[in-house]
């Protein structure tokens, strides 16, 4: 489809699509993902991932973000045959993860802002499998070196390409301190995703966080033995009672062999919307329900087109 430059679109794997197009959407996932910080638990199998994607699509969704990064196994060949096989409007990712997924002698961390800049601004721009988002994490509670070389460089591609910035905060912290970095080097909040604030469920410090336009990202669901799902249930409640039902997003990050159920594990992909999305429509209600899967996440994961990268 083409999409006027004036317009803004979703950039998936298979091509720019209007935003409305997006449909429900599962804000935080991966398909495919292999990092030494987590030994043993790798997921790459194709056919596994169809059949993972299949079950949320059978359930209703119709697109899902998938924020595995440069460097820790993305295959993006991979997303295109899922979202060939499902259905599913797949965006994915450019960018990178937080230190500790990359080990001591990983070449990228040679690389000045400039170079990471330019390789993610090509790879939303120009590559023939386009990604849609920036990510770029943060440590807990703090910002490393490296770190901060890559949210350079996610502010340069993004002043590139127009591309939202999705964060990994962890354990859901410094979600204002990441704001207020990326803002400081051009980044404007609205176009920030903070990944993981659930995991942290302060709604008083969330509401802070959202007052400066940010996008707040919760992907704990089915985490049972860090939470109940009524923690995130609640924080949504409270944070939808301030106002901010606009600003909200729901993920399933399921980034974990242990948790895929085409590999012996669980609760699998498709539990956001196998339990969570009903008892969210159930007890908060179905508009709330609409407007964090449907309505949210177009104006969340949109942007307008650009066709070159301006140095």
């Amino acid at each position: 489809m083409s999409i006027p430059a004036s317009r803004r679109l979703v950039r998936t794997v298979l091509g720019d699509i209007e935003p409305g197009e997006l449909g429900p959407c599962d804000a935080h996932e991966h398909l495919f993902l292999d990092t030494p910080l987590q030994p043993g638990e790798e997921f790459l199998d194709e056919e596994r991932a169809i059949a993972e994607a299949r079950a949320l699509y059978e359930l209703g969704g119709r697109s899902l973000v998938d924020w595995t990064p440069l460097g820790l196994g993305r295959k993006l060949e991979g997303l295109v045959a899922v979202a060939t096989a499902t259905g599913l409007k797949i965006v994915a990712a450019t960018g990178l993860h937080r230190d500790a997924h990359y080990t001591e002698d990983d070449p990228v961390r040679s690389l000045p802002a400039h170079r990471l800049a330019q390789t993610f601004a090509e790879e939303i721009l120009s590559a023939e499998i386009p990604c849609g988002v920036i990510k770029a994490g943060a440590s807990y509670h703090r910002v490393t070196a490296f770190e901060y070389t890559v949210f350079e460089a996610a502010a340069e591609a993004h002043a590139r390409t127009g591309a939202p910035v999705c964060v990994h905060a962890e354990h859901g912290t410094n979600g204002l301190g990441l704001v207020e970095l990326l803002a400081s080097l051009g980044v404007r909040s609205s176009s920030v995703i903070l990944a993981h604030l659930d995991r942290n469920p302060d709604a008083g410090e969330h509401a802070e966080t959202a007052a400066t336009g940010a996008w707040l990202q919760f992907d704990g669901p089915g985490r049972t033995k860090y939470w109940p799902d009524s923690t995130i249930m609640r924080l949504i409640a409270d944070l939808s009672e301030r106002g901010l039902d606009r600003q909200m997003l729901l993920g399933g990050d399921t980034g974990r062999r242990s948790m895929m159920r085409a590999y012996g594990g669980g609760p699998g992909l498709d539990y956001l919307f196998r339990r969570f999305k009903p008892r969210l429509e159930r007890e908060l209600g179905g508009a709330l329900s609409a407007r964090i899967f449907v309505d949210n996440p177009a104006r969340a994961f949109s942007f307008e087109a650009r066709t070159h990268s301006t140095p």
